[in-house]
C-alpha cells in the first residue's frame, strides 16, 4: 500500500466564447486539481473529464475522493479496483511522476486550433503553425475545406467530433483520402457505431473512442488525450507494443497542472507529430494557464506549484 494523504479543489472553467464542435457548443467545464504527500514527495494532477468521452463524471471522481477521506492508500486501491475511473487514474499518474513532469521544459510542434473567425487561417499561419485543425461543424461542407486549403501550404486535420452518419463520413472520407494535405478524419461517428468496420481505418484517428487501450476494437490509428487515458504505466507499455498506433496527442482544455502532465507524457513518445494543445487563452481570465501558446508547446519550468495550488479558488 501507498501511505501518504491528499486534498483536492473543485474548479469550473467558463470560455470567453462557447467552443463550438461538431457536436455542439461547450460553454464550460469542470475539473478536479489532486494534490497528494507521501514519503516519494508532494504532487499534483488533474481530473479532466472531456463532453462526449464515455469516462466518469466530475460527479463521480468526486464521489470516489470523498470515500478515500483524505487517504492516499485508500485512493489507490479505490482506483486500482475501478476501471471504470480513467480519468483519477491518469491523475494518480501524473503524481506519481511529479518530479519528472515538474522538470519537464522540452517542446512539442503544435496544431493550430482554427475557430470560426475568417482570419484565423492567416495569424495561425503567421505565427508559424505549420498544422491546422478544423472542426467540422453541420454547416461545414467540402467546398469549404477545399477553400481552407487553397489559403495556406500547411497540413491540416479535420474532426468531427462524432458527428456524422454513415453516408456522410463515407464522403467526407472519399475527399480525406484523396487530398495529400489532410492528414486524418478525426472520430467521424458515434462511439461504438457498427458503421466503423465498413469505413476502414485509412486516415481515419478514433479519438473519443479510445479511452484505455483496455478492450479497445480497432486496430487502426487513435488521438490520445492524456488526461483520458487511465494508469500511464499500462499506456506506456501498450504504446510501446504498438508503435504506430498514435498519430496525435491532444489537449481537453486542462488547467496548468494538467497542461504540464499531459506534454510531459507526450513527450516521451518520439514517433507522433504535431500535438493538438492550441487551447490556451480562450476561457475567461481565472488565473488557471500559465503556459505560453504558440506552434510550439513547451513545458513550463517556471510556475511555482506550490503556490499555484494556494491561489485555486
Amino acid at each position: 500500500m501507498i501511505d501518504g494523504k491528499f486534498e483536492f479543489k473543485r474548479v469550473r472553467r467558463r470560455f470567453r466564447r462557447p467552443l463550438r464542435t461538431g457536436a455542439g457548443p461547450v460553454e464550460a467545464v469542470e475539473r478536479i486539481l489532486l494534490r497528494t504527500q507521501s514519503a516519494d514527495g508532494v504532487g499534483y494532477g488533474e481530473i479532466a473529464p472531456w463532453p462526449g468521452f464515455p469516462t466518469e463524471s466530475t460527479e463521480t471522481a468526486v464521489e470516489a475522493l470523498r470515500s478515500a477521506q483524505g487517504s492516499l492508500s485508500h485512493l489507490s486501491a479505490v482506483v486500482a479496483a475501478s476501471p471504470g475511473l480513467p480519468c483519477l487514474a491518469a491523475a494518480l499518474s501524473s503524481c506519481r511522476r511529479w518530479d519528472s513532469i515538474a522538470a519537464f521544459g522540452g517542446t512539442l510542434p503544435c496544431a493550430g486550433l482554427l475557430s470560426d473567425d475568417p482570419d484565423d487561417v492567416s495569424q495561425k499561419t503567421a505565427a508559424g503553425y505549420r498544422t491546422l485543425k478544423l472542426k467540422v461543424l453541420p454547416e461545414t461542407t467540402i467546398a469549404d475545406v477545399r477553400a481552407l486549403l487553397a489559403r495556406f501550404d500547411g497540413t491540416l486535420r479535420l474532426d468531427a467530433n462524432a458527428s456524422l452518419d454513415l453516408a456522410a463520413a463515407r464522403t467526407w472520407l472519399e475527399f480525406v483520402r484523396s487530398e495529400a494535405r489532410i492528414e486524418f478524419l478525426e472520430q467521424p461517428l458515434p462511439v461504438g457505431h457498427a458503421g466503423y468496420a465498413s469505413l476502414g481505418t485509412s486516415k481515419v484517428a478514433l479519438d473519443e473512442s479510445f479511452l484505455t487501450p483496455t478492450g479497445l476494437e480497432w486496430d487502426g490509428p487513435v488521438v490520445v488525450k492524456p488526461l483520458l487515458v487511465g494508469d500511464w504505466d499500462r499506456y506506456l507499455a501498450w504504446r510501446q507494443a504498438e508503435p504506430t498506433r498514435v498519430v496525435a496527442y491532444s489537449s481537453c482544455f486542462e488547467t496548468a497542472i494538467g497542461r504540464q502532465g499531459a506534454l510531459w507524457l507526450a513527450a516521451q513518445d518520439l514517433s507522433t507529430g504535431a500535438v493538438g494543445f492550441d487551447t490556451l487563452g480562450r476561457f475567461e481570465m481565472d488565473g488557471r494557464d500559465r503556459h505560453v501558446g504558440g506552434p510550439e508547446a513547451r513545458g513550463a519550468l517556471d510556475i511555482r506549484w506550490d503556490q499555484f495550488w494556494m491561489e485555486l479558488a
